[in-house]
């Protein structure tokens, strides 16, 4: 690893290869978590080099790999989707907590983020999902269930604050996860890796999915750090609020 420090606001200094070993997060806002993001991109926005239904294997170097390792020792918890879990076999850091939305109920339940941590996998389901499904899900994770077809993320948010003590929870897709969230207002940071590659693809995913904002409204990014290396970029921004144009 060769980090190039290239603009840092945070007032970090020391050597750049420190990068996220403490990410000195605020404190949380009253009745939720700080919620921050991290993803990793190709230059138009790609996160995956093959088809829907596969992983971003291979998009982000070793740099990469162990930047996202930091930021998830940052976390009192890890929220991902269900097809993130269905794609890939999850490892995280044995005292972080990790969570999961899902609308049916469908998961891996031998996946390593269930079974590396007894006790630490919370699931997120609507409250009608089948009770073959529940079953199998209690007797792996803490089931909690929401109102509705869809789970609502700002419940989400403070279910894990209120019950969990979460304080710092990390985000880390899929790109329709990061949609629920940023529709919600619930983006404080987001991190990504933005992978020297240009992939195109008109229905393949980007860092944020789903029908976006409304008319011309977008959420205002200000860019904390830049940090390089070699072509690949690792940039960290804060979320300064919604505008239009």
């Amino acid at each position: 690893m060769s980090l190039e420090r290239l603009l840092d606001r945070t007032g970090a200094g020391g050597d750049p290869a420190g990068l996220y070993v403490d990410a000195a997060f605020p404190s949380p806002p009253k009745g939720r978590p700080h919620i921050y993001f991290n993803m990793v991109a190709t230059v138009d926005g790609k996160t995956l080099l093959g088809p829907r239904g596969t992983t971003a294997k291979g998009l982000g170097g070793p740099t990469d790999h162990l930047l996202m390792r930091r930021l998830q020792q940052c976390a009192d918890a890890v929220l991902v989707g269900a097809q993130t879990v269905r794609v890939s076999n999850l490892v995280y850091p044995a005292e972080v907590r990790r969570a999961v939305l899902t609308r049916g109920g469908d998961l891996p339940l031998d996946n390593r983020l269930f079974t590396d941590a007894p006790g630490r996998a919370i699931v997120f389901a609507p409250e009608g999902i089948a009770s073959a499904r529940r079953a199998a899900i209690e007797a792996a994770a803490l089931l909690r269930t929401v109102p509705g077809g869809e789970v609502d993320v700002r419940q989400v948010a403070r279910v894990l604050a209120d019950e969990f003590g979460v304080q710092h929870l990390l985000v880390e897709g899929g790109p329709s996860v990061n949609a629920a969230f940023l529709a919600a207002g619930l983006v404080d940071e987001f991190f990504i890796t933005v992978a020297p590659r240009l992939k195109g693809g008109a229905t393949r995913p980007t860092v944020v999915d789903g029908e976006g904002l409304p008319g011309t409204e977008y959420a205002s990014l200000t860019l904390v750090s830049a940090y390089a290396d070699g072509d690949e970029l690792y940039l960290r921004y804060r979320c300064a609020g919604r505008g239009a144009v």
